[in-house]
């Protein structure tokens, strides 16, 4: 009998366990029976073996639940876990223009998508794997490449952007991880990157402009350390980390490797004898004194399958750039007898590449303060260097070597404001420096990256019309693309958060004036007038190339769905050759623009 209790008390024990096994993991104990004194007789001893065995089996099964209790408990265990998220957004924009086709009469108009998801696998926040995938990259609504058989007859949509161009559905775009290290982060692989206000690297991931849309963003091939250079410093000396947000970083790009666009670095025309002007001996095959190749600076017919086996081996066609970052990120800060957030740092790119003998040095600097209500930040830029890669139609360069070019390029943009609660006012100024002459040997002209979006109008879309129909496909890289281009601009803004402490969600109502002066008029893009005697021609009366009103409304709910409507109206002047570029000669441009998103 005591044997028995004792089994009884170990199953309760056992059963009691903080953690249990699920119900179907255990049987209960079958109920045992002590016989009473009056059938301890006769057939008493066949009921005293009857219940040792009962006991027996009793036991066995008790140490069978003891064992399925432990490996239950071991997978209660807590284990290193593998955390999944997704991040990302999408949104569709909806877009009214008039002006921008005087071919056709009355409004055009289109909308378009875009979604970008993020997928993120998080092990312990100490290493992560992050990818971009894209979908409907700016595709316009519709059947725009004639699916249905019959225009009256419905069809599955296609995947057609604003240029008209077929894209995919659904691309993998950036990849990279983010290792974290007692000393440090290493990040690796295709990611996005990303400085200051965005002018020079914007990685397009952000709802974050006053006026229209991010539509690309800045993508690298990137290995890059950082770290807390006096956090380190310190717990070398023995001392406690006193927190000073001081970051610094380094890295090494590979943007360029074996480009399909083949680099002569000389013209050969055939047919040229030697005591001809213009013989080249490297055009001459075959020695006998008359040129028989014929090429350009650059060769663009070339096609993947057309690569030799040992490509990957050639390293003079890379281009390959160091980056370095220092950067103070003071958030909630005391300074100048207040609280407040003061950011500072510069970020340094050195470009290489060995073909084209380019070596090319980018120097940014960054400034963010918010103290007292004041608000002032701003961007500046500057690429210099020398390069033989330039081989524009017409390039002279120097008498000696026609690709050579220096180059020297600036841009800015400086904002200062006053913010109070419910309201908001900025001034911005910006610039981007212009080229008079493109052909020659110094290049200075480099608009900001397009997806600094500055309006609706006279940057994002008549600008950004006016250089691509005038450089044509064969000068691409001078198209603006709806960054700021060869001018200075005042951009002054009221916002206005009527709901602000109300729970509605966050309400921004925006007004905006913009008026924008060339830099260095071209007399091809933008036109001189009387007095400017770099161009030919001074065609010209307008001292300013256009100005600009906008409107906006933004509404966020529940932190993630987001709405807007935008108005703008602008007015370009006889600086720039509209008619030309097909738009409307008399300069005005009217938009509608609404977008639909959620952020996730």
């Amino acid at each position: 009998m005591s044997t028995i209790a004792l089994l009884a008390g170990l199953l309760q024990v056992a059963l009691a366990q903080d953690e249990p096994p699920p119900p179907d993991a255990l049987e209960a104990p079958v109920p045992v029976e002590a016989p009473s004194p009056e059938e301890a007789d006769g057939d008493g001893l066949a009921r005293i073996q009857a219940l040792e065995e009962q006991v027996a089996a009793l036991q066995q099964r008790a140490e069978e639940q003891q064992e399925e209790l432990a490996r239950q408990q071991l997978r209660l265990i807590p284990k290193d876990k593998l955390r999944f998220d997704v991040e990302g957004f999408y949104r569709t924009r909806g877009h009214v223009f008039t002006g921008l086709s005087p071919e056709h009469e009355g409004a055009g108009r289109y909308l378009d998508h875009r979604l970008r998801i993020r997928p993120v696998f998080n092990y312990r926040d100490l290493a992560l794997l992050k990818l971009d995938i894209d979908g409907l990259e700016n595709v316009v609504w519709g059947d725009n490449a004639s699916l249905a058989s019959t225009a009256l007859f419905s069809g599955g949509p296609s995947s057609t952007g604003f240029d008209g161009r077929s894209q995919p559905t659904l691309q993998l775009e950036r990849a990279w991880m983010e290792l974290v290290m007692p000393v440090g982060q290493f990040r690796v692989g295709r990611m996005p990157s990303n400085w200051g206000l965005g002018l020079l690297a914007n990685g397009g991931d952000e709802f974050d402009d006053w006026f229209g849309d991010n539509r690309g963003g800045s993508t690298v091939d990137r290995i890059v350390f950082a770290t807390r250079p006096i956090a380190i410093a310190q717990t070398i000396a023995g001392k406690e980390d006193s927190g000073i947000p001081l970051f610094l970083a380094f890295g090494v790009d590979r943007l360029v490797e074996e480009p399909l666009i083949g680099f002569n670095g000389y013209r050969c025309v055939s047919g040229i004898s030697w005591d001809e002007e213009g013989f080249d001996p490297r055009c001459d095959a075959n020695d006998d004194g008359v040129t028989d190749l014929e090429h350009g600076y650059t060769d663009d017919s070339r096609t993947e399958d057309q690569r030799s086996d040992g490509w990957w081996a050639d390293n003079t066609d890379d281009v390959a750039e160091l980056i370095f970052v220092l950067i103070y990120r003071g958030e909630d800060i005391r300074y100048l007898g207040a609280e407040g957030d003061l950011t500072v740092g510069t970020y340094v790119v050195y470009r290489t590449q060995d073909e084209t003998e380019s070596e090319v040095l980018v120097l940014d600097g960054f400034l963010h303060a918010q103290w007292r209500g004041v608000l002032a930040e701003g961007e500046v830029l500057h690429i210099g260097g020398t390069t033989r890669a330039i081989a524009l139609p017409g390039a002279i360069g120097t008498t000696e070597d026609p690709l050579y070019k220096t180059a020297d390029i600036w841009g800015y943009v400086a904002r200062l404001g006053y913010q109070q609660p419910g309201w908001k006012a900025v001034l911005e100024h910006g610039y981007a420096s212009g080229d008079p002459n493109v052909a020659d040997a110094d290049f200075t002209g480099r608009p900001l990256h397009s997806d600094y979006n500055v309006g609706l109008l006279l940057y994002e879309q008549v600008l950004a019309r006016v250089t691509a129909q005038l450089w044509t496909e064969t000068a691409s890289g001078l198209w603006s693309n709806g960054g700021v281009y060869n001018s200075r601009y005042l951009h002054p803004a009221i916002f206005l958060y009527p709901f602000e402490g109300w729970d509605v969600g966050k309400t921004e109502v925006i007004a905006a004036f913009l008026v924008a002066w060339p830099d260095e008029p071209d007399g091809a893009i933008i036109r001189c007038r009387a007095g400017e005697d770099q161009c030919e021609q001074q065609l010209a009366t307008a001292s300013i190339i256009g100005w600009e009103v906008d409107f906006a409304v933004k509404h966020r709910w529940h932190e993630h769905l987001l709405f807007s409507l935008e108005l703008g109206w602008a007015h370009a002047t006889d600086r720039l050759p509209l008619e030309t570029a097909g738009l409307n000669p008399e300069g005005n441009f009217f938009t509608l623009q609404s977008r639909v998103g959620w952020e996730f």
